[in-house]
């Protein structure tokens, strides 16, 4: 989670991260930024620990994604109405997110309505199901 308004993302006032990790899914994923974040958060006692790491070709997910439960009311605890990027880190809709973490996820944001939320995937299809 990152307060955005001082600098940051632009188009967005505050990212939610209920999830983290991912896996490369196409030629997009090339340059991912999150890939290189987590991988310099990825030692012992950090948050991406297990997640992604330093590999001799660079930054690279290990394709384990994880629900953060400590995280996921985050959205109810902020009164003020925010544009919220969810998931910076990840991919809502990766498949090793089982239907009810999403579910999960989903149930947050339709309690806190009073936010909007702004999703990003390369996952379409999983989304569309």
């Amino acid at each position: 989670m990152a307060d955005q308004r001082d600098g940051g993302i632009a188009w967005t006032d505050q990212s939610w991260n209920p999830a983290r990790g991912c896996s490369r899914v196409s030629a997009g994923c090339t340059r991912c930024y999150a890939e290189t974040m987590a991988a310099r958060f990825s030692d012992p006692g950090q948050p991406y620990h297990g997640l992604a790491g330093v590999t001799d070709a660079g930054p690279r997910w290990t394709g384990e994604v994880r629900l953060v439960p400590e995280r996921l009311a985050d959205p109810l605890r902020w009164r003020r109405p925010r544009r919220i990027f969810v998931n910076s880190m990840s991919d809502l809709f990766h498949e090793k997110l089982t239907n009810e973490e999403i579910a999960a996820v989903f149930g947050v944001m339709a309690i806190a309505d009073w936010h909007c939320y702004q999703l990003l995937t390369k996952r379409a299809q999983r989304m569309r199901e």
